[in-house]
């Protein structure tokens, strides 16, 4: 019996019809849903981007007037005057900008000493921070010269970059003085940590070297010849930099301006009082009947309690050096400076470490001798000599050494194994222009965590190995490995940062920013 199939292909394409209808429906109800929330989204985009156009606006009018009222105009601003500035044209700024001066919020910054400051810039819901600081350009480098530097023997830069504006020379060949003798000692050429993370900066690409028989008693005798930038291996043993133009302007400091400023952070001067005008000699004597100057004649037992005392005089002795031999040298806070006027040697003549934790101002020359342990910024006039001391950082401190003068350091450490030597955290930096800065490592043996830094020329001589004095005599023992020089420096910026009331006076100021941020 056959079935009876008719009227079925009609409710199929019913069926069909149907289904078709319901996946139209609903890929149309799905695009106008889309549509709307597509609309809606590119609406918030839309006030995203004013808001952070608006933001991004803000911190470059933050920048600009730095740049115009500061950096171009007025480099010499005091520090009220800064203050001024800040207040009046950007925390009221004309534009409306919601810029809020959080500088407060850091501890560590004083802003009637320094001229560091934090910002936040916000429009809600997004905000950045904005800092204003004056870090020196020589804190980019591990070691580096505005002159000529000179790298006699076997210098290891662990961290950090290499910088020389009028020329670098390299030699396998260390001098140093022993006896009053001036003597050489072959060793090889200096080296870095690692090519990818070292790298050379060089204003001129002017650099000579010499393989053999450099010196004889100090002087050249050698062949020093012409090096270009690709045979920068011959020279380096055995890691080289990577050579790089430097592309940012040079920040310089001003010891004498930085001096000046931290008097009357001392209390020497009336905050009305722009320290500028006013020579030296004038501020330390206004400071003689400063109700914030405590006078004193020693430094045993100093109270640096006193009620509102920001500065210890120590009005010197004439042509006779001021000496600091105490046990310890401990102020309260970092704000508060000893200001010695004379000639100061810091020297430890007993057998206990002396700890020095203390911002020192010294209007002459500076010798320090001996066992000691720094925290410290000083800043010095005069010459430096660093000879025959034993250094290493008091705690977790650091010394800054900012000096005007000379700077000789040499038998630092001497003799000592390299396992009995802990590193000290400290930047050592000279203004001087009219004689070489040298540094001796050869008998000596220094790890620093810093750098060093001339704006002169500046010669460092490292020997790469042990250096035992027997009989008279240095007997030395060389060694393949880069980190057994007996110099080793590791580039640290935030040294500075650290001792903030210590920041030298510098005639630019840089606008940083952090990552933008959404509440």
């Amino acid at each position: 019996m056959l079935k009876n199939e008719r009227g079925s292909t009609l409710l199929v394409v019913m069926v069909m019809i149907l289904v078709f209808t319901v996946l139209g429906l609903s890929i149309l109800s799905t695009s106008i849903g889309g549509a709307k929330r597509t609309e809606i989204r590119e609406e918030q985009v839309t006030g995203d981007l004013d808001k952070i156009r608006a933001l991004t606006e803000a911190v470059a009018y933050i920048k600009e007037v730095i740049d115009s009222k500061y950096n171009q105009e007025n480099p010499d601003m005091s520090i009220h005057a800064y203050n001024e500035m800040i207040e009046d044209s950007i925390i009221n700024n004309k534009y409306g900008y919601q810029i809020e001066n959080i500088t407060r919020e850091n501890e560590t910054i004083k802003e009637a000493e320094d001229f560091t400051r934090i910002f936040r810039v916000s429009n809600e819901p997004f905000s950045q921070i904005v800092y204003i600081t004056g870090i020196p350009s020589f804190l980019n480098y591990a070691v580096g010269s505005r002159g000529t530097l000179t790298l006699n023997g076997s210098t290891y830069v662990d961290k950090g970059n290499i910088y020389a504006n009028d020329k670098l020379v390299l030699t396998n060949q260390a001098k140093y003085i022993y006896q009053d003798d001036k003597l050489e000692e072959d060793t090889t050429f200096p080296s870095v940590r690692s090519k990818s993370e070292n790298l050379l900066f060089l204003e001129n690409e002017e650099i000579e070297y010499c393989s053999n028989n450099c010196y004889k008693e100090g002087e050249k005798i050698g062949n020093f010849v012409p090096l270009s930038i690709d045979e920068l291996e011959k020279a380096f043993q055995p890691i080289s930099p990577t050579y790089m133009k430097e592309e940012s302007e040079y920040v310089d400091v001003d010891i004498n301006k930085t001096f000046k400023e931290k008097l009357k952070a001392a209390g020497f001067l009336s905050e009305h009082v722009d320290p500028y005008e006013l020579g030296i000699d004038e501020i330390i004597f206004n400071g003689l009947s400063s109700p914030n100057v405590q006078l004193i004649s020693s430094f045993d037992n100093i109270d640096f309690s006193l009620p509102n005392k920001t500065g210890y005089l120590h009005p010197g002795k004439g042509e006779q050096d001021v000496y600091i031999d105490t046990n310890d040298l401990i102020v309260n806070e970092k704000s508060q400076w000893i200001v010695i006027d004379g000639n100061v040697v810091i020297e430890n003549t007993g057998t206990q470490l002396m700890n020095v934790s203390a911002n020192i101002l010294i209007t002459g020359n500076l010798t320090i001798r001996g066992d000691i342990a720094f925290d410290s910024t000083i800043y010095v006039l005069g010459d430096t000599t660093i000879n025959n001391v034993n250094i290493s950082g008091y705690g977790d401190g650091e010394l800054i050494l900012m000096t005007e003068g000379h700077l000789e350091i040499a038998r630092v450490n001497k003799f000592l194994p390299k396992e009995e030597v802990s590193s000290i955290k400290a930047y050592l930096y000279t203004n001087y222009e009219a004689e070489e800065a040298e540094v001796y490592a050869v008998g000596s043996i220094l790890h620093i965590e810093g750098g060093i830094f001339a704006k002169g020329d500046l010669e460092i001589n490292a020997y790469r190995g042990k250096a035992d004095e027997n009989n008279s005599t240095i007997e030395f023992t060389p060694e393949s490995d880069p980190t057994e020089s007996r110099l080793i420096i590791e580039n640290n910026k935030k040294l500075f940062l650290n001792q903030s009331q210590g920041l030298p006076k510098m005639d630019r100021l840089e606008v940083v920013t952090d990552l933008m941020k959404k509440e």
